[in-house]
Order: structure tokens, then C-alpha cells, then sequence
């Protein structure tokens, strides 16, 4: 190996370390720099390219961009000693330049880390500190009495600089969850927390799972194109909760999650409170106990579906919720006359906007601080998150930090970037599960229309040459899907195209045209084919 090709292989493993340290501390402050870069990225990108991002990768397309950005550094650095040497600097030139590459990576960890995390600046002083004892630790190796001549000595003392960052963030770990305010935890049960305010404490005693009764023996089960199916032995009669099949309502673990954010922004509930604010006569704030404990909040069992997700795709959900409504917030503000948006403001820059006058005839526009009986997820938006029954996820602000009335028309984030800007739901529905038991084969699956509801759904085994009406569930509320199941009698185990289409509330059936999410959700008839 020449001394270009050492100096290359020298300075890009020195960035593997770094990156090490990076990953392995972020628990302490809740993010990286790493995750900065790439949010950074996203907001500067125009829309066209994060729209054909999301169309292309989908899910993995955060992912594959923080993934992009650490080749990015290994490369950088490789390709700086690579060209230092090519160029045959001296040792004093050498040494300006290491100086002057530490400088800007200790200057950005340190910006990174900070930004990541909450501010506090033991934390990301901490944080900068570990992540940089690996790469430090080189260089101690390389410069010291023991040069590092040799691959195997190389090796070694790579092992050792990784192992010291990998062992700082371990450490880092334990602590990291360490609170800095008083306040209710992400996910702690609604009765302790309203206990707490009153100045008691009680046990939470959890929930036990509701029995499934009609499942029978699964023989064989496998999935086909997000569509479980399989073969049971039982007689019994089908339900709607045989294999496959999603819960009527689910909870916060089984809930999709798609946000524009990298890492979700660490909210700190001692500290945090909601501004309602703009064209109002009396702003004012409330912190989440006073939100949790308001005498408007209510449980409502919601749908909410991503405006990404494809036909058949998986990214909807329905949960119960606590909530206030938007329109009793700003009530007891006094909305001024003129006010044309109530625009909500996230803790990570996001921002959305619902005209005022949805928000004052809508009394299911609310802002939700609970999930399944507990605080919200951090995941799901803790400590607050908008929800709009009927539209779609993009419109429901997620660490919601400001209420704020506008007397103009406000650009949402998503819109900015070309996507519709009302956001209703299109009607939809999608196959789940697909069970035989016996001669006899259940279809089942779910369908949503938002506010329209769901008034029929029918099912074909042949490609949609023939229809039949399937059974459906009553809907767990009215902002909720509605489960189907069709059963036929089939002693064929050959191939069947199962399609399903659906008819609102209003009397409209569902369009078979085919298209994709962007710019307005996607439209079109799921099937799949199967053999059972």
C-alpha cells in the first residue's frame, strides 16, 4: 500500500470511528449530527425531488439519505488525505491541515449534537466529547512514541479507538433518558397523571388483550403482497378477526409513523407549553397537565391514513385518542374578525394550516394529548398532535407547540412542495386477509371514506367479473373504517383474483382509475391473486 492509499484508508477509517461515536452517544441528547445533515437536506430540497423520493423509496428514503451522507464523510475524508498526498505536502503542511479538519469536524459535531438535542449544554458537550475520543485516540496512536507501522497494529488500534466509542456511548445510554422538567412522561396512563394533579397516586394496573375466539388452528400462513393468507382447521363460523385480519381498533405499537422529520424532536413536558396566539383577543398558554385535565377533552377512536401510501398499502390506522377540540382552544381565546387560518407550529419547524371556518363549524378538529388511555408516544407527536377526521395524515401537526390564528392564507409545508392542500381523504379499501376453512373461503379486509363514511362494500373472486356484497362491521365510531369479511363456498383450491372496491356514505363508489399519491392520495381497485 502507498502512501496515498494509506494516508486514504488512515482517514477514512478515522470517519467510520466517528461515525461510531455518533450513533452510539446520540441516545444522550436524542439525535446526531448525522440526522441534522439530513434534515437539513430535506428542507433545502425542492419539491419535485422530495416528492420523487417518497414516490421511489417510500419508507426508506430517510434512511437511505442519512446512509448517503455517512458514505459521503468516509469518502470526504479519504479523498482529502488521498489528495494531500498526491500533491506531496510537507509535514508542516500536514499538520495546518489536520488542524484545520479537526477544527471543522469538532466544530460541527459540537453544532450537531446541539441541534439534535434540547439545548441543555451538559449534554452535547458530553455528547462531543465521547464521539470525538475514538478519532482522537488515533491520532494519539499515530503520533505517539509507538508509530502505527503495519496492518495488524492498524487493525488493532482501530479496534481499540471504536471500542472506546462504542463504550462511551453505552455509558451515554444510561443516562440519556434522564429527565430535565416536571412533567407527564411520553406514554404514562392518563389516570396517573390526572392523579398526580390531584395530588394521589394510583397503581396503573394495565389491560388485559380481548380473547380472539373464532381463529382456529392455522395450518399454513404467508403473505402475499401485504395480504395474509391461510388455511385453518375449525369449522367454526368466521368473524372478523381471523388471521390477517386488523384489530377494529388498534393501538399506539401497531400505528404507521411517517413524518418529514429525521428523529422526532425531544419535547421535555416540564418545560413545554401550548401558545394559542395570532388574531385572537386574549392569548394565552396551557401545559400539558391542564390540556389532559380540560374540561372539553374526550376519547374519540379515529382513522388517520398517510397521503403516501398506496393502494392496498399499510400506512392507516385507527386508535383511541384523547383530545381537545381546536375550536374550544380558540373559544376561549376570542377569534378576531378577519381571521382567515389557524395555523399549527411543530417543536421540529413544521407547520400546517386549516381554514378557520372548518376549524369553528368542526367540533372533531381537535388537538390530541393522549393515546390508548396514556400520553401520547413521542413517535405519535408527545406531547400534543392535531388530528382532522377525514384528511389526511399530512394535515395532523405532529409536538405541536403553537395554536396560532392567521388573517392570512398560510402555505402548509406539504403544500409548498405541490401537494393538494385540503388533503381529503379519498374513499379506499384494501384486502387484509384471505382464510379457507374447509370448502369455504373468507375475503376480508378494510375500507375508509373519512367523513363520508362507508355504506357498501363488495368483493370478486374473478378479477371483477362478478361482485358480491360483503358483511360489514359496525364502524367503531363515526371517524373510523369499517371491516368487511365476505364468505363463499370454494372447493377449488386453484388461483382466485380477489379485488375489492367500495361505495361512500354519499352513494359514490369508488374510482377504479389508478394513480399514484402525489399530488392528492392515491385512487384505484386492490387485488391480489392467491392459491389456497
Amino acid at each position: 500500500m502507498d502512501s496515498r492509499d494509506s494516508a486514504a484508508f488512515r482517514w477514512g477509517a478515522t470517519a467510520v470511528v466517528w461515525l461510531l461515536g455518533i450513533f452510539a452517544v446520540a441516545p444522550l441528547v436524542g439525535g446526531h449530527p448525522i440526522a441534522v445533515a439530513a434534515q437539513v437536506v430535506i428542507e433545502v430540497a425542492p419539491g419535485p425531488v422530495a416528492t420523487v423520493a417518497i414516490e421511489t423509496l417510500g419508507g426508506l428514503a430517510q434512511p437511505a439519505l442519512m446512509a448517503g451522507i455517512g458514505i459521503l464523510a468516509v469518502a470526504t475524508a479519504a479523498g482529502i488525505a488521498a489528495f494531500a498526498e498526491g500533491y506531496g505536502t510537507n509535514r508542516r503542511q500536514q499538520r495546518l491541515l489536520v488542524r484545520a479538519v479537526t477544527v471543522v469536524v469538532v466544530v460541527l459535531t459540537a453544532a450537531g449534537f446541539r441541534a439534535a438535542g434540547d439545548g441543555i449544554v451538559w449534554r452535547w458537550t458530553l455528547a462531543t466529547a465521547i464521539a470525538l475520543a475514538g478519532p482522537a485516540l488515533l491520532r494519539v496512536f499515530r503520533e505517539g512514541g509507538r508509530p502505527t507501522v503495519g496492518r495488524r497494529r492498524t487493525l488493532r488500534n482501530l479496534g481499540g479507538a471504536a471500542g472506546v466509542a462504542v463504550g462511551g456511548g453505552l455509558a451515554a445510554r444510561s443516562i440519556g433518558g434522564t429527565r430535565t422538567g416536571e412533567g407527564p412522561d411520553p406514554g404514562e396512563s392518563l389516570d396517573a397523571v390526572a392523579e398526580k394533579r390531584a395530588g394521589t397516586t394510583t397503581p396503573d394496573s394495565g389491560s388485559a388483550a380481548t380473547p380472539v375466539a373464532d381463529r382456529g388452528a392455522v395450518e399454513n400462513r404467508r403473505e402475499v403482497e401485504n395480504v395474509v393468507v391461510s388455511v385453518a382447521d375449525t369449522n367454526a363460523d368466521f368473524g372478523y378477526e381471523f388471521t390477517g385480519m386488523p384489530a377494529a381498533v388498534g393501538s399506539a405499537d401497531d400505528h404507521y409513523v411517517v413524518d418529514k422529520a429525521v428523529s422526532n424532536p425531544n419535547v421535555d413536558a416540564g418545560r413545554w407549553s401550548l401558545s394559542v396566539r395570532g388574531a385572537v383577543a386574549e392569548p394565552f398558554e396551557l401545559d400539558l397537565s391542564a390540556l389532559l385535565t380540560h374540561a372539553a377533552a374526550r376519547d374519540m377512536t379515529v382513522t388517520t391514513a398517510c397521503i403516501s401510501n398506496v393502494v392496498g398499502g399499510d400506512l392507516i390506522s385507527t386508535a383511541e385518542w384523547r383530545a381537545v377540540p381546536v375550536r374550544a382552544l380558540l373559544a376561549e381565546a376570542g377569534v378576531a374578525d378577519g381571521a382567515v387560518d389557524v395555523v399549527t407550529r411543530a417543536a421540529d419547524g413544521y407547520t400546517e394550516a386549516i381554514p378557520w371556518e372548518v376549524v369553528r363549524d368542526r367540533e372533531d378538529v381537535v388537538l390530541a394529548v393522549g393515546m390508548d388511555g396514556r400520553t401520547l408516544p413521542k413517535a405519535h407527536g408527545f406531547p400534543a398532535r392535531l388530528l382532522i377526521p377525514g384528511r389526511y395524515g399530512m394535515k395532523s401537526t405532529k409536538w405541536v407547540e403553537a395554536i396560532e390564528v392567521s388573517t392570512g392564507d398560510h402555505e402548509g409545508y406539504w403544500e409548498a412542495r405541490g401537494w393538494v392542500e385540503e388533503a381529503v381523504v379519498n374513499t379506499l379499501s384494501s384486502v387484509r386477509a384471505v382464510q379457507r376453512r374447509g370448502d369455504r373461503v373468507a375475503v376480508g379486509g378494510v375500507a375508509y371514506a373519512g367523513r363520508r363514511g362507508i355504506d357498501r362494500v363488495e368483493v370478486s373472486l374473478d378479477g371483477g367479473d362478478s361482485w358480491a356484497d360483503a358483511a360489514l362491521e359496525d364502524p367503531p365510531s363515526t371517524h373510523a373504517w369499517r371491516r368487511f369479511r365476505l364468505v363463499a363456498e370454494s372447493p377449488d383450491s386453484g388461483p382466485k383474483d380477489v379485488v375489492v372496491r367500495a361505495t361512500d356514505g354519499e352513494g359514490n363508489r369508488q374510482t377504479r382509475e389508478e394513480t399514484g399519491p402525489h399530488p392528492g392520495g392515491s385512487t384505484g381497485w386492490h387485488g391480489v391473486t392467491v392459491s389456497l
